[in-house]
C-alpha cells in the first residue's frame, strides 16, 4: 500500500511515497516538485511539518523514524524517545511542531524539534493503530485494525465524540478536515475510499488539506495519480498528476566497432542503446518486446556484436552498433528471466532460465534449442561461461537429515557444469535468509585460479561471496538497507571488486573490505553492470547512471524518454 502525507506550509503539497523515493507535487499546478532519495527500503509511514521555517517529511522505516530536509534531500539528525510507532501524522500543537504516533494501541506525542516525548501515552484502542489523521488544531481521528475510530482531544487527553465501530473492516488510510464546525471523516480499505456522500474507486492512499481556502480530500490512486476531490461530496478539483516514469528493468554492457555501448529494457518493452564514450543516446529507442524486458546479454554473432534480450515469450537479436534486427525471434513459450550468452561446441547459445522453472539453451544462428530443458537446472540463478565450461548456479532449500524436510527459510546455491550436468563442489547452505527477492541477484567469477560465487540473495541484504568448488563462505558484508536487488563483478588488479544494486535506491562498490555508497537513484535498483572502469545501473526510477569504479564518482545521468 501507498503511504501519503500533505505539507501545507508553502502550499498544499503532497509527499507519496515511491520506493525508496519522496515524490513532493504542487497540488496548485498538478506538477512534481521534485524527488528525496531516502536510502530507505521499506517505508511504512510518512509524516510532513514545518521545522525552524524548513519543510520535512519523517518516515517509519525499519522500526525507526528518519527525518528529510524537503528543500535540500539531506538527512535531519533527530532522535526520537523511546520506540518508533508504527503510523504517523503531524501538526502543530501548543506552538510546537509535533509528531503523533500510533504505537500498539497507544496514542504518542514527540516535540519534533527535541525529539522529546511530550505527555504520557494515551490508551485509546483495544486493538492496534492502523491509521491516523489531525483535524483542526487538536483534535486526532485514529482507527484500529478492528474498525473502531476514535476521536481524541490531544490538549486535554479526552475523548472528543462518541467512537465509531465497522467491525471487521481495516482501515488502512484516514482523513478528516473540519467544516462548518464539522469533522468529516473519510477511510480508505486500500482500494476504495469511503466519503459521507459516497466513494472512489482504485484509491489506496488518502489525506485532507486546505487548497484555495476550501478543505479538500487528496487521494493516491493503485494507477500512481495524484487527484484533489471537494469535501464532502469527492467531486473532482483541478488536473491530477500522473507519474510518467519508464522503469528501467535490465542493462547489459558490449563494445562493437571498438566503442563500448549500453543497452537497457524498460517496463514497456522497449531497448535504449547508450554510447558510453560520449556518456549520450544512442539511436532512437527500439520497440522490441510486447511485454516488459527481464534480461538483457551480448555476444559476438556472425562477426558482430550482438545484444540479446528476453521479453514477452521471446528472444531477440539486435546488431548493438546501429539497434537493427540481427535475426528472427526465438519463440521461448515460456518468458525467460535468467540470460546468459556463451561460446558453445562451436554455436553461439544463449542459456536461460524459464518460466516452467527449466533451463534451456538456444541456438542464436538457427532459433534451435541447442540443450534441455533440464530438471536439474530447475531453479537457476545465474549462468556464467569461464574457458569451455558453462556454469550454472541453482537456489533450493537445504535439507534436514533429522526431520525430512526441507529448510525454506534458509536458501543453498549449487553450481552445475551444462556440458556434464554435473553438480560442480558442495552445496552453500546459507546463501540468504528467505526473503521476497524474485530473482535473488547472483553471479560467477574467477578470482586467483579459482571460481567464487557471489550472493546477494535474502532478506537480510548481505552480500556472499563463496568458494565454488569447496562450498565454503569467503566473506560476507552488509551494508545495504533491505534486500540486494543486483550485483555485478570483476577482476581489477588481481583484485575482486563487487558492485550491488539495492531496493533502497543505493548503489555499492566493494572493493576487499571496503565498500562505497553511491547516491542519486530514486527508485529500487533493478541491474548493474562493469566495463572496464565504469559501472553501469539502472533503477525504477526510469535512469541509467554511470559511475566510476574506482573512485565511485558519477559520471552521468541518463533519462529513459
Amino acid at each position: 500500500m501507498s503511504c501519503l502525507t500533505v505539507l501545507e506550509a508553502g502550499g498544499p503539497h503532497a509527499i507519496v511515497v515511491r520506493g525508496p523515493a519522496l515524490d513532493v507535487i504542487d497540488l496548485v499546478a498538478g506538477v512534481s516538485a521534485g524527488t528525496i532519495p531516502t536510502g530507505l527500503a521499506g517505508i511504512e509511514a510518512v509524516a510532513a511539518a514545518e521545522l525552524d521555517g524548513r519543510p520535512i517529511a519523517i518516515c517509519v522505516a525499519n522500526e525507526r523514524l528518519h527525518v528529510f530536509d524537503l528543500a535540500s534531500g539531506a538527512g535531519v539528525d533527530i532522535t526520537f524517545a523511546g520506540t518508533a510507532p508504527q503510523v504517523i501524522t503531524a501538526g502543530v500543537l501548543a506552538g510546537r511542531p509535533t509528531l503523533i504516533g500510533g504505537a500498539g494501541t497507544e496514542l504518542r506525542r514527540w516535540d519534533i524539534a527535541t525529539g522529546a516525548e511530550v505527555g504520557g501515552p494515551l490508551a485509546v484502542h483495544r486493538a492496534q493503530i492502523s491509521a491516523l489523521a489531525l483535524a483542526g488544531d487538536s483534535i486526532v481521528v485514529s482507527a484500529d485494525v478492528d474498525g473502531v475510530i476514535h476521536q481524541s482531544d490531544l490538549t486535554s487527553g479526552e475523548e472528543a465524540g462518541a467512537p465509531i465501530d465497522r467491525p471487521g473492516e481495516l482501515v488502512a488510510s484516514i482523513a478528516a478536515a473540519e467544516i462548518d464546525g464539522k469533522i468529516i471523516i473519510v477511510t480508505t480499505d486500500g482500494r476504495k475510499a469511503i466519503l459521507p456522500a459516497g466513494s472512489l474507486d482504485e484509491v489506496d492512499a488518502l489525506a485532507a488539506t486546505v487548497l484555495h481556502g476550501r478543505p479538500v480530500l487528496v487521494t493516491h490512486g493503485l494507477d500512481e495519480s495524484v487527484r484533489t476531490h471537494e469535501l464532502p461530496d469527492g467531486a473532482p478539483i483541478g488536473t491530477p498528476w500522473a507519474d510518467e516514469t519508464v522503469s528501467i528493468t535490465t542493462v547489459a554492457v558490449g563494445h562493437a566497432g571498438g566503442r563500448p555501448f549500453v543497452i537497457s529494457g524498460d517496463g514497456d518493452g522497449a531497448l535504449r542503446r547508450w554510447d558510453l564514450t560520449t556518456l549520450t543516446p544512442a539511436g532512437d529507442k527500439i520497440n522490441g518486446h510486447t511485454s516488459w524486458v527481464r534480461a538483457i546479454a551480448t555476444t559476438e554473432l556472425d562477426g558482430r556484436t550482438v545484444a540479446v534480450t528476453a521479453g514477452d515469450r521471446s528472444l531477440r537479436t539486435w546488431d548493438l552498433a546501429t539497434g537493427a534486427p540481427a535475426g528472427d525471434p526465438i519463440d521461448t513459450r515460456y518468458p525467460a528471466t535468467v540470460l546468459a550468452a556463451a561460446d558453445w561446441q562451436e554455436r553461439t547459445i544463449a542459456v536461460c532460465l524459464h518460466g516452467d522453472g527449466r533451463t534451456r539453451a538456444w541456438d542464436l544462428a538457427t532459433g534451435e534449442l541447442a540443450a534441455g530443458p533440464l530438471d536439474e537446472w530447475a531453479g537457476a540463478r545465474a549462468f556464467s561461461q569461464v574457458g569451455e565450461v558453462i556454469y550454472a548456479v541453482t537456489e533450493d532449500h537445504p535439507y534436514d537429515e533429522a526431520t525430512g524436510e526441507y529448510d525454506a527459510g534458509e536458501i543453498a546455491l549449487r553450481a552445475w557444469d551444462l556440458a556434464e550436468g554435473n553438480v560442480i563442489g558442495t552445496p552453500m547452505a546459507g546463501g540468504g535468509a528467505g526473503g521476497s527477492v524474485t530473482w535473488p541477484p547472483v553471479t560467477v567469477a574467477r578470482v586467483d585460479g579459482r571460481m567464487v560465487v557471489i550472493s546477494g540473495a535474502g532478506r537480510d541484504g548481505e552480500l556472499r561471496v563463496w568458494d565454488m568448488a569447496a562450498g565454503e563462505l569467503i566473506f560476507r558484508r552488509a551494508g545495504h538497507d533491505g534486500q540486494l536487488t543486483a550485483v555485478a563483478a570483476t577482476v581489477h588488479e588481481g583484485r575482486l571488486v563487487v558492485v550491488t544494486g539495492g531496493e533502497d535506491g543505493t548503489v555499492r562498490i566493494w572493493d576487499g573490505e571496503a565498500g562505497v555508497r553511491l547516491t542519486g537513484h530514486t527508485g529500487r535498483i533493478t541491474s548493474v553492470a562493469i566495463d572496464g572502469i565504469q559501472v553501469v545501473s539502472g533503477s525504477e526510477d526510469g535512469t541509467v547512471r554511470v559511475w566510476d569504479l574506482l573512485t565511485g564518482d558519477l559520471k552521468a545521468r541518463l533519462r529513459a524518454r
